[in-house]
């Protein structure tokens, strides 16, 4: 089978399952109607929230992605059709930058139409989002490439873990619990690394600004698709070594 081909198939895969895409639209109704929320709870009190507060639903959005890239990804394993899969692409690779693509552009799509759709809400509050183009347009494609690094990273965490509901955790816990855990211990070295995990780093593109590292938030998101793209070479290896 060419690479096209498995990436037809894996698109297929994808949009056979409705669960998936209803995800994703779930994930980009997340990001715009909790803007449209806090816009509401602000005028009662006679304020306008600011364009980065607006996206706050970006951070639950997040979590809906990785958790759906790492379902989709563990599938072939708990479904037992791993083998037919294989069978049909002995090559292995393209099957996993199929479904790393098919996860990145969905939720590119998602955060970017889904941010967009915040500003709106915001524009319509009262929020002047022509104010500031350079901050609009890096929170608009920010947060499609902060959902993507994600989503892609979870897709590598999937295929190395292979296990549906150990492949979720281990996202989870790496993503979020991690940093988390950090910065809860008192060792100041240890606490340098946590801007550059990646939720952390992912976040500044979305962020007004950034006090903890010093980072750009561009710089932040070529860190995050940096640990994306050391997910997807750790799978790549144990997809090649390992028995289907």
């Amino acid at each position: 089978m060419t690479p096209g081909r498995v990436m037809r198939a894996e698109w297929v895969k994808f949009g056979t399952l409705v669960s998936n895409p209803l995800t994703v639209l779930v994930a980009f109704l997340l990001i715009a109607a909790l803007a449209v929320v806090l816009v509401w709870a602000r005028s009662t009190e006679s304020a306008v929230p600011t364009m980065t507060e607006l996206l706050t639903g970006a951070s639950w959005a997040q979590m809906l992605v990785a958790v759906l890239a790492a379902v989709f990804a563990c599938t072939e394993w708990s479904s037992g059709t791993s083998q037919v899969t294989f069978l049909a692409a002995p090559t292995r690779w393209p099957v996993l930058v199929g479904k790393a693509i098919v996860m990145g552009v969905t939720a590119f799509l998602a955060g970017s139409l889904g941010a967009a759709a915040a500003l709106i809400a915001g524009a319509a509050g009262g929020v002047d989002v022509e104010a500031d183009l350079q901050l609009t347009t890096r929170l608009v494609f920010g947060t499609g490439v902060y959902l993507a690094g994600i989503a892609i990273l979870a897709v590598g965490i999937g295929v190395i873990v292979r296990n549906l509901i150990a492949g979720i955790l281990t996202v989870i816990g790496f993503i979020w619990v991690l940093p988390l855990a950090i910065t809860l211990i008192p060792w100041e070295p240890l606490q340098h690394i946590v801007p550059y995990l990646p939720s952390p780093a992912g976040g500044l593109l979305i962020a007004a600004e950034n006090p903890v590292s010093n980072l750009t938030p561009w710089g932040g998101g070529l860190v995050l698709l940096a640990w994306a793209a050391a997910g997807l070479v750790a799978a790549a290896l144990v997809l090649r070594r390992r028995d289907v």
